[in-house]
């Protein structure tokens, strides 16, 4: 029950999105909670685990992550574009590699907190995908990502113990670190956009809108898994 849980929070997510982003003020909620929401998992979650699993070298891959994305842009400069959709790439292979420890985590003998946390967490990274991916690398290009999330959350959930030790190699935090940093990326500076001008999402942070969706984020990343465990 939790791995079609999992499956169905994360294809619930762009058709939320989809039907949001024709309201003004609901694609603002919507930005506020994709923006808040993944940059939550991304702190809250999946940087500690890198670091605790992989120690101080899981650090400098992080910090890779972040700089690998200006650097590629930058060397690319005729090609920006490009150069931007091979970051949304990684990042969504990321998202892949990601999606094998929560199959884990999803497994009866973890806990149903844990695996509540994770089937939460699936809404945004829907949306995400929908909001960085299809409007950049195309239909097909989004609807392969989700599918492959779904396809390594089943394989991890099934396989379950030789999945355990895969998920706490070294090798597997490092991948997490940088894909992170990447991540970072991404959120910090939208998924079109140039370093010194516009910014995605397209929500300014004044609008109040946009706050409620941060708002709503928060509660979904911290308040929601505390509620469940009461």
């Amino acid at each position: 029950m939790n791995l079609l849980l999992s499956i169905a929070a994360l294809l619930l997510g762009p058709m939320i999105y989809g039907l949001g982003r024709r309201n003004h003020v609901a694609r603002q909620v919507l930005d506020g909670f994709i923006f808040i929401t993944i940059a939550g998992i991304i702190c809250v979650n999946i940087i500690p685990e890198a670091l605790t699993i992989g120690g101080t070298l899981a650090i400098v891959f992080l910090v890779l992550g972040i700089v690998f994305p200006v650097i590629i842009e930058r060397g690319f400069h005729g090609a920006f574009h490009e150069a931007h959709k091979l970051v949304l790439i990684i990042a969504a292979l990321g998202l892949v590699v990601h999606a094998l420890i929560d199959g884990i985590a999803l497994l009866p003998s973890r806990g149903s907190e844990l695996a509540y946390a994770v089937i939460l967490h699936r809404l945004p990274v829907g949306m995400a995908i929908w909001w960085s991916l299809r409007p950049n690398l195309g239909l097909p290009v989004a609807i392969a990502a989700l599918a492959m999330i779904s396809i390594a959350t089943a394989v991890s959930y099934t396989l379950g113990g030789p999945m355990v030790e895969l998920a706490e190699a070294r090798s597997i935090a490092y991948v997490q670190a940088f894909v992170s940093g990447s991540l970072i990326h991404v959120v910090a500076f939208g998924v079109t956009h140039d370093h010194g001008g516009h910014i995605e999402p397209v929500a300014k942070s004044q609008d109040w809108g946009y706050r409620v969706g941060i708002l709503l984020g928060l509660f979904l990343v911290f308040t929601a898994p505390q509620l469940h465990s009461q």
